[in-house]
């Protein structure tokens, strides 16, 4: 799902259909904790936009899918075309935590992509860039989410991680210096947002040059008391 939004644009209702017929065909069992989606942004300072998508499955679950008459070719056409919705990606195999599948990765894609796009039943997210302030909305409506149905996906690991070029002041997910990151679970839905400011290069260099000023009139004020002291104590 989050694969399918990330360029900015609603994913093709094609695609959609693929999804869900996917899931219909391979993935009618309880599958607890068998899917990873990843979703990382790196907004930069020159309105660009880079991350990864990653979409993996449990090793176990991929042990016993065909004990369950599941074919592997299914699983890996489900991650196929989930990666599918990210543009201009170059994939590579991904293998941590006992997950296993695919990350792609994007880079240079303008910030403008991300200022207003989905609307559709699932969800958007949306990142704005005014002035010092970066602004991020988001909503994720994981109950109609068609292609992970919660009573198949619900207990699917669902990640959006966003490191912001600036100072983040606001937020409702759980902060790592400059990045935000909300875990989700299918079944719920969630309201994203978080903002982040840039610091004011000229007030930086004025309260530095202010800071030189003071250490040099201290200095000064330090020398002329001890010149003093040492006159002071010459005459006598």
């Amino acid at each position: 799902m989050l694969g399918l939004t990330v360029s900015g644009r609603p994913a093709p209702r094609a695609l959609r259909r693929a999804l869900v017929a996917a899931c219909a065909l391979g993935l009618l069992f309880t599958a607890s904790g068998c899917l990873r989606l990843d979703l990382g942004l790196e907004v930069r300072p020159d309105d660009t936009v880079g991350g990864t998508f990653t979409a993996a499955w449990n090793e176990e679950f991929l042990e016993d899918s065909a004990d369950l008459g599941v074919d592997r070719a299914q699983l890996d056409a489900f991650l196929d075309a989930l990666l599918d919705g990210v543009p201009g990606t170059e994939r590579t195999p991904y293998r941590e935590d006992g997950f296993v599948g695919q990350t792609g990765t994007f880079t240079d894609r303008p910030l403008a992509e991300f200022a207003d796009f989905g609307g559709d039943e699932w969800g958007y997210l949306r990142i704005d860039h005014t002035g010092r302030q970066y602004d991020l909305e988001g909503y994720w409506d994981l109950r109609a989410a068609g292609f992970l149905d919660p009573g198949t996906f619900e207990d699917a690991q669902i990640r959006i991680s966003v490191n912001f070029p600036a100072s983040v002041t606001e937020h409702n997910g759980e902060l790592d210096g400059r990045t935000v990151t909300w875990e989700m679970r299918p079944g719920d839905e969630y309201e994203l947002h978080a903002t982040a400011v840039a610091n004011n290069g000229w007030a930086f260099l004025a309260a530095g040059v202010a800071f030189l000023v003071v250490v040099v009139a201290l200095l000064w004020l330090w020398q002329w008391r001890a010149l003093r002291r040492h006159s002071v104590g010459a005459s006598a």
